[in-house]
């Protein structure tokens, strides 16, 4: 939906700008959005939602790049580095030790870089022989619940040479390292059978075939048990890089009444145990944690919003799309603007650990890699977006300068660490007193 503004109507930081004329049209775009359109609370929206980023050899790409901030406004915004690893991962070391990167996952996303070969996407590339961007895809399925068959699918899909018996040894061994295998804990009955067999027995989970083995030599000697009689429910996860994290969100979706661990928000009761059991449990623990993707959300949300009323920095919230936010703020206050989004992201990553029982945070996920400050709605602000329906670009077509991406230091450089409002003599009187 497009309403059009008239000129008197317009903001003063629009008219008095120098790109300002009356001949143009000035209007705003109301994306038609449902803010809990889906289990997982994500929001849902028919266009802009699900545009897609400009490529060179698809027509219409260039859809969002169009949405251009009137004169004297810019888009400030930032994609939130890997958010839901990183809140899939603190769950797991939270649950294992309540350290930060006590598990093997913890340790790849807080301390693993993609130049040596050490984040998470590349040592899955390794185990499974291939490349990056297809591992990629595999983690962010299997962290969602997809299970041993879908990898398989995706295997051959990006290898049709492989037979299907390369393609399911090299599933199960990818799984077998990421997620691990099942493991049963033996009650009491389990404990005793062991024991008169002669098994030393210990208070870590047994793999089925150590099991089985129990049963088969408890049958030769007379022994009447079963597989249900002697382990304890529900299996865990056990061997595997993200074994720590698939138990906490499998021990969330299986709560009486599961809910995010940040905010508290509440699952479908239509999918709560009570009514469903142990189905659905892939769709359960893709809960977990898009849910709390979405909290992260709101609490963004709501820190910018005090923020930008307290240092009365003159912007609003435009759009978020999953893990990217964007908001339209006036051009003398785009660096305290993302210097309010670096404050926010500690804020907001502060919260989470300390909701889940940590004290500390470590600085590499403190803050953005990134405040883009543009003129257009583009993935990057360098982009030049030339598609077959836009074959001159922004800059030849349109006359869009490239926007600018800031790390918090020219962040801190631009702001001087100050989010108030200080006019120059003021400033130098600061710089004077130092």
């Amino acid at each position: 939906m497009v309403v059009w503004s008239n000129h008197s109507s317009l903001p003063h930081a629009v008219t008095s700008s120098d790109g300002y004329t009356r001949d143009s049209k000035y209007g705003v775009i109301l994306p038609m959005v449902i803010s809990a359109g889906t289990i997982t609370r994500r929001a849902v929206e028919r266009t802009w939602m699900t545009a897609s980023n400009a490529y060179s050899d698809r027509i219409g790409s260039e859809l969002k790049a169009m949405v251009e901030a009137p004169p004297g406004y810019k888009f400030v915004g930032a994609d939130v580095d890997s958010q839901e690893l990183w809140i899939a991962a603190l769950l797991g070391d939270a649950y294992f030790t309540g350290e930060h990167g006590a598990t093997a996952l913890g340790w790849m996303t807080l301390q693993g870089k993609k130049s040596d070969g050490t984040d998470m996407h590349s040592h899955t590339a390794q185990s499974a022989g291939i490349s990056r961007d297809h591992a990629k895809v595999i983690n962010y399925g299997r962290i969602y619940g997809a299970g041993l068959r879908f990898i398989q699918r995706l295997l051959k899909q990006y290898n049709p040479k492989l037979t299907d018996t390369e393609t399911r040894r090299k599933a199960e061994h990818l799984f077998a390292v990421t997620k691990g295998e099942k493991g049963w804990y033996l009650n009491d009955a389990g404990e005793n059978l062991a024991s008169e067999l002669g098994y030393h027995v210990t208070e870590e989970p047994m793999p089925r075939k150590k099991i089985m083995k129990i049963l088969r030599e408890a049958y030769e000697n007379n022994y009447e048990a079963t597989f249900s009689n002697i382990v304890e429910k529900p299996p865990i996860w056990v061997g595997g890089s993200e074994s720590h994290m698939f138990n906490c969100l499998e021990a969330i979706a299986r709560c009486p009444e599961p809910k995010t661990p940040v905010l508290g928000a509440r699952i479908t009761r239509a999918l709560e145990p009570q009514y469903v059991d142990d189905q659905f449990m892939t769709s359960r623990v893709n809960w977990v944690v898009q849910s709390s993707a979405v909290d992260y959300l709101h609490i963004m949300l709501v820190c910018m919003q005090w923020l930008f009323t307290k240092y009365h920095i003159s912007g609003r919230f435009c759009i978020s799309i999953h893990d990217e936010v964007r908001y339209l703020v006036a051009e003398g206050d785009c660096y305290r603007a993302a210097l309010a989004l670096q404050i926010t992201n500690l804020l907001t990553r502060a919260y989470f650990a300390t909701r889940l029982g940590f004290k500390d945070l470590p600085l590499s996920v403190a803050f953005f890699s990134g405040v883009d400050i543009d003129q257009v709605l583009r993935k990057e602000p360098h982009l030049d977006c030339v598609t077959p329906s836009n074959p001159q670009g922004l800059i030849k077509g349109y006359n869009i300068k490239p926007g600018t991406t800031l790390d918090m230091n020219a962040i801190m450089d631009k702001t001087n660490g100050e989010l108030a409002k200080l006019d120059f003599e003021c400033y130098e009187e600061i710089i004077k007193t130092e």
